[in-house]
């Protein structure tokens, strides 16, 4: 185990990729993410969660070798690498596969939200600990189920308010019929390069004829004419079906009035290799990473022994609070102030607030004199409540009545 030296003052820092949250910054998260909860539960998604860390092969199984660079790794006292988890879908497929469709549960529409974890290079200015909500859709085929997940990713956009959002939706089925016509060592360079939008670099790779002509057009390949412009592009029958399931996906999106504008990109490119079908990501108008990202997956819960259907997404949370910028009101905080000979009854008064539903913080108030034994305070602004008979220790009913006046009226 390898420590720094104590002159650099670690102990006083958190790790590059790691930040720490203010209250403010909890109540905007956490009110972030109770709206999308209400959000999945209305459209039937019920919550499940699971494990932090998982065994390294897991994703290693689930995501391909790739994906072991980017976790974050750590070695148990027996000896076992275990891995943070980068995202939801591998172990989402792993519970699904294993545990609930062995037991018969049949369709399945999983919702979470859960901090993911990610080894990100030094300098990538990216977090390596960040919240992701979202859904998966198991079980279901066709382009119904697409159509209702991407429908739900704009409701989801909805309810927590970045405004100018838009969907833009591809296939992976249209890029991976183009790279079938290349060689493997060439179709692996190609792809990589895509994804990196290192457009530029393609001429140098893939040699010249109908795959390169399609593959440099692809960073235009979006809009409403993109399906017709991409049609004579298509040689390979898999880049035809592509493209006739993203129509008939977009044919369904139109039968509901989504807040949000959704738009072919068919060289939309996801970060995991275990998409098969439709993908789609969010982007807003201030936002240069996806607020959410997504498609359908029908490969991977065979992987862990139980081929089934999926499709979902998953939203960044905390890329939607940086876009959003949305204040959340914090709850107002009552206090009750007493002087020593109150204490019993401060505590008293305290709980019945508490019990009214009112957050409260009952202290020593040193300036109490005999008069004010006890006096609760409303807000940032010390406004005094008293019931009914001029004293905080009246009736129960009087001080909670008080309490409740002064906050409606900000008196």
């Amino acid at each position: 185990m390898r420590i720094r030296g104590a002159d650099r003052a670690r102990w006083k820092q958190v790790p590059a990729g790691m930040r720490d949250q203010t209250a403010g910054e909890v109540a905007a998260r956490r009110a972030v993410e109770e709206r999308l909860r209400e959000t999945f539960s209305r459209w039937g998604y019920r919550e499940v969660a699971t494990p932090a860390v998982e065994f390294f092969e897991t994703f290693l199984h689930g995501a391909g070798p790739g994906v072991g660079d980017r976790l974050l790794k750590l070695v148990d006292a027996g000896g076992e690498v275990l891995a943070l988890r980068p995202e939801m879908t591998v172990p989402l497929a792993r519970l699904a596969a294993t545990r609930l469709l062995p037991a018969g549960e049949g369709a399945l529409r999983l919702a979470y939200v859960a901090p993911v974890f990610r080894g990100q290079e030094r300098g990538s200015g990216r977090h390596r600990e960040f919240t992701q909500a979202g859904v998966e859709l198991i079980g279901v085929a066709g382009w119904q189920a697409d159509a209702e997940v991407i429908a739900l990713a704009a409701d989801a956009l909805r309810a927590v308010g970045p405004t100018g959002a838009a969907i833009s939706v591809g296939h992976a089925g249209f890029l991976r019929g183009l790279l079938r016509t290349l060689s493997d060592g060439v179709a692996e360079a190609a792809r990589e390069l895509l994804y990196r939008r290192a457009f530029a670099e393609l001429d140098a790779t893939v040699p010249p004829g109908p795959a390169r002509e399609a593959l440099r057009a692809l960073p235009v390949l979006r809009g409403p004419t993109a399906l017709a412009r991409a049609a004579p592009m298509a040689p390979a029958a898999e880049s035809r079906q592509a493209l006739a399931a993203l129509s008939a996906v977009l044919e369904g999106v139109q039968a509901y009035d989504l807040p949000v504008r959704v738009e072919v990109d068919l060289g939309l490119i996801r970060d995991f290799d275990y998409y098969s079908g439709i993908v789609f990501e969010a982007h807003g108008p201030a936002a240069g990473l996806p607020l959410l990202g997504g498609g359908r997956y029908d490969d991977l819960l065979g992987r862990f022994g139980y081929p089934a259907p999926a499709t979902g997404f998953a939203i960044g949370v905390d890329r939607v609070l940086d876009v959003a910028q949305r204040a959340v009101a914090e709850r107002p905080v009552v206090a009750v102030r007493y002087a020593p000979q109150a204490y019993r009854e401060a505590v008293r008064v305290a709980q019945d607030l508490r019990e009214a539903g009112f957050a409260v913080v009952a202290s020593p108030d040193d300036g109490a004199g005999p008069a004010a034994a006890c006096t609760v305070r409303v807000g940032t602004e010390g406004v005094a409540v008293r019931g009914a008979a001029g004293e905080v220790a009246g009736a129960q009913d009087d001080v909670v009545a008080a309490v409740r006046t002064a906050l409606e009226t900000g008196a």
